[in-house]
């Protein structure tokens, strides 16, 4: 976002493999980078969705059911390049302590021509490499091709800057079912980074206090090569808010707009948490913004509407005026009118409600 300029916010591309989350973000390509986020075109029908193949059932195909093909295991997970976090197709991420997250991992079976398996499944974490424990309260719930689990929200304990966590989900032991299927396993497991706020300094603590009480689950990062284009400021589903310090310095502009930036981006993250916190919920929410976010001019002729950037959407808009809210005399992003309905419908994001 450029301040004095067109406030401009756009969703980081950085790709991020589980062996660098401890370290600055590398540029590249995201997963979903087509999908509708926060400062790009309004659509819904672009999002890709990663779906495993199914392993045929033995009927048909030339596939023959042996004695040999049922004793085979009936239940297994696919590998990682499946798993997703939130609804997304990535499986490492950025959370902030107190973030609660979904996990879906993929599952198979071999070809015995019978209606799988569906074992029970538990969730297992461990801490900064350690052992695996269970997560109480995050069993999985075995879908037609996902094994869905609702992880609980992970607080980092005081005084630990940040924790990577690895969670992956096991099977209990069936009972039945053919022999050689009567045994647990295990999936690969998904890596999620946790922030504890608490220990945030300098600039990213900078961005982080206005939206402290907004969004006190919020992992800012003061990190460039998250960002694109001409943008000062993102927020991603991957990883958080990013805030480009060095060029916001640059600008003359006062340091409350400069604030303000951080809470458009905090904007966007209540959107996506107050519906549901997963790419699914997103796409209800874009199709929501647009019945309710429109564009209009203020009535009174002695107001200047701020001109509408090319960027303009629904979404953006329903983001600048709940910015507003706050900075009441703070320019919009995207530009517009927010209207009395508009204003009351965003101001309900701060109160963790759906407009």
């Amino acid at each position: 976002m450029r301040t004095g300029q067109r406030l401009t916010i756009a969703i980081a591309a950085a790709a991020l493999s589980s062996s660098t989350l401890s370290v600055a973000l590398p540029a590249g390509a995201a997963p979903d980078s087509g999908a509708t986020r926060p400062d790009a075109p309004v659509e819904t029908s672009d999002v890709p969705v990663i779906t495993p193949p199914l392993a045929s059932s033995g009927r048909g195909g030339g596939d023959v059911t042996s004695a040999r093909s049922l004793a085979r295991v009936r239940f297994a997970f696919w590998g990682r390049k499946y798993h997703r976090i939130d609804g997304f197709s990535f499986s490492t991420a950025h959370r902030g302590s107190g973030t609660a997250l979904r996990v879906d991992v993929a599952w198979k079976r071999q070809r015995s021509g019978l209606q799988p398996l569906k074992p029970k499944v538990f969730t297992q974490r461990r801490i900064d490499g350690g052992a695996w424990e269970k997560v109480s309260g995050a069993k999985g719930s075995v879908g037609r091709q996902y094994v869905t689990a609702k992880v609980p929200a992970y607080v980092v304990p005081a005084g630990v800057a940040v924790q990577t966590i690895d969670y992956r989900l096991k099977t209990k032991k069936p009972k039945s079912g053919p022999k050689r299927a009567r045994r647990s396993v295990k999936s690969d497991p998904v890596t999620v980074r946790y922030e504890n706020q608490a220990m945030y300094t300098g600039d990213a603590l900078r961005f982080y206090q206005p939206i402290a009480g907004l969004c006190p689950n919020a992992v800012v990062t003061i990190d460039q090569s998250n960002i694109t284009e001409e943008n000062d400021a993102v927020f991603d589903w991957q990883y958080g808010i990013s805030m480009d310090a060095v060029a916001l310095a640059l600008q003359p502009s006062a340091e409350e707009e400069k604030l303000a930036i951080a809470v458009h981006e905090c904007a966007h993250m209540k959107q996506f948490y107050n519906w549901g916190g997963t790419r699914q919920a997103w796409e209800r929410l874009v199709k929501r913004s647009g019945e309710v976010f429109i564009a209009d001019n203020n009535p009174d002729p002695n107001v200047v509407t701020p001109p509408m950037q090319p960027g303009w959407a629904p979404l953006e808009h329903a983001a600048d005026c709940a910015t507003l809210a706050i900075y009441p005399n703070n320019l919009r992003t995207y530009g517009g009118y927010c209207n009395p309905a508009e204003l009351a419908s965003a101001a309900l994001l701060w109160q963790n409600l759906k407009y």
